[in-house]
């Protein structure tokens, strides 16, 4: 598991991926990522695919240093 990435899913709903979910799979798992920074994150992560393909396309140093951040933020805020 790295600190950035798509959070991983339960078993039971991975075995339901079609191919555009199975895309959560090519990237290594996260502690923190877009979603959990989203307003939509009262939601289940598995009806918010489009956080974690944008971040998939996206990913890199950059982005991963900002949602770091922005979970820090959120962390010393209590959000």
């Amino acid at each position: 598991m790295s600190l950035v990435g798509p959070r991983p899913e339960m078993p039971f709903i991975v075995g339901q991926y079609g191919s555009r979910e199975r895309q959560r799979l090519c990237v290594v798992p996260g502690i923190t990522g877009l979603w959990q920074l989203s307003a939509d994150r009262a939601f289940l992560i598995h009806e918010n695919l489009q956080y974690d393909l944008y971040y998939i396309r996206h990913r890199g140093f950059f982005m991963d240093f900002a949602i770091l951040l922005h979970t820090a933020l959120f962390a010393v805020k209590g959000v």
